[in-house]
């Protein structure tokens, strides 16, 4: 009962902007932040982040940064490496993920494992890799922290949602009673939802084993060929471009599988403010629709300033105007628009997805150009 009770105290807090400042603390020799990187768009976004955790972190500034890649043959080359180690990041090459699969949160999920085991501190804060602070955090003493996902995409709504058959699979896997998950409402679209977490911020107890547990679930459905998104033929474009329509179909499973994995291991769950996981390209412009529309807004209590935000593409040379734009729009101090223009430049001097350019270029539905199309046909993609 006092478990319930203090989950339902952290949901009501989180959902209706309750302040996380009144809450305890965990200190700075408590954590450990982990990430993954590869050579490809992450390297730019890993270096962005890192060097974001040193400058904004107040506290946790100094906290130890694993850098985790689980695929050796797409491990960054030396002088991405480098630049990460002259941060102080700990870069990991580690054979975890075998796969063959294109579901790039695999990685994640892999190296949230993998890292249960290896580090000796008793959190990890785990961020995908296009997310940059700027404001320090405040990480609450709690089993687990989380925000909810942005859209409601594959997660279900409750009984009569066709989704739900997949969450019932997904439960059975992992041992939880698909009831026990807690209602609440996507950040975006404000659709009640059995509870999906957004991979891309969470924050576990180490001795938990969470992130185990995430994989266990996770390669159970693998195994079994349960994808969430079979047969709708999207094509979700995430930070590094389109994934394609076989990695698209597993979309938000890696999500679920965290979701019911804290579900099984805690009622003591957190769930951050809105200052937090800030979804960028959710409040821009419409690319596709019209490009005079207004970008949703997010709002915040007075007084308070973004402490993470989830950019996903809008670092690329072709979004940056819209990135700008948008930054200015949810409250983020000069300082912080001239520290994150400074290091734009880190993402001209590489490669984007030609994929990417060709739809920003487009911007349209396209007969020649399929992965230009409105949704469904192509959606943008949160953490996978």
């Amino acid at each position: 009962m006092l478990q319930a009770m203090r989950f339902l105290k952290r949901l009501l807090g989180g959902r209706f902007g309750g302040r996380d400042d009144s809450a305890p603390r965990l200190d700075e020799s408590e954590i450990a932040f982990l990430i993954c990187v590869e050579a490809n768009r992450l390297e730019p976004q890993a270096r962005l982040l890192c060097e974001s955790i040193r400058t904004f972190g107040g506290r946790y500034r100094q906290a130890p940064i694993l850098a985790v890649s689980p695929r050796p043959h797409l491990a960054p080359g030396p002088a991405a490496r480098a630049h990460l180690e002259e941060l102080g990041v700990t870069c990991v090459v580690e054979p975890l993920n075998e796969t063959g699969s294109p579901y790039g949160p695999i990685n994640r999920i892999v190296a949230g494992a993998w890292a249960e085991t290896f580090s000796s501190r008793p959190y990890l804060v785990v961020l995908d890799t296009d997310t940059v602070f700027t404001g320090e955090p405040g990480f609450v003493r709690a089993d687990a922290g989380v925000r909810p996902v942005d859209v409601k995409g594959s997660a279900s709504s409750g009984a009569g949602d066709p989704l739900d058959v997949y969450w019932a699979r997904m439960c059975e896997l992992g041992g939880l009673d698909l009831s026990r998950l807690p209602r609440l409402a996507t950040t975006i679209d404000k659709v009640r939802i059995r509870a999906s977490y957004n991979g891309g911020f969470t924050v576990v107890r180490r001795d938990l084993g969470i992130l185990q547990r995430t994989r266990e679930i996770f390669f159970a459905s693998f195994n079994e060929n349960l994808r969430p998104s079979a047969g709708k033929e999207l094509d979700v474009l995430a930070s590094t471009g389109f994934v394609g329509l076989d990695a698209s179909e597993w979309w938000g499973a890696s999500q679920a599988a965290l979701s019911i994995a804290i579900g099984s291991r805690t009622s003591d769950v957190h769930v951050y403010d809105e200052r937090y996981n800030i979804p960028l390209h959710s409040l821009v412009h419409s690319l596709v629709h019209n490009l005079t529309a207004p970008g949703r807004s997010w709002p915040m209590d007075p007084g308070w300033a973004p402490i993470l935000l989830h950019y996903h593409y809008l670092a690329e040379v072709e979004y940056q105007a819209q990135l700008r734009q948008v930054l200015t729009r949810i409250g983020c101090s000069s300082d912080v628009l001239a520290w994150i223009e400074d290091r734009l430049p880190l993402f001209n001097g590489t490669q984007a997805p030609e994929d990417l350019k060709e739809w920003h270029a487009v911007g349209k539905a396209s007969p020649s150009n399929p992965r230009s199309r409105t949704p469904p046909r192509t959606r943008t993609g949160a953490s996978g």
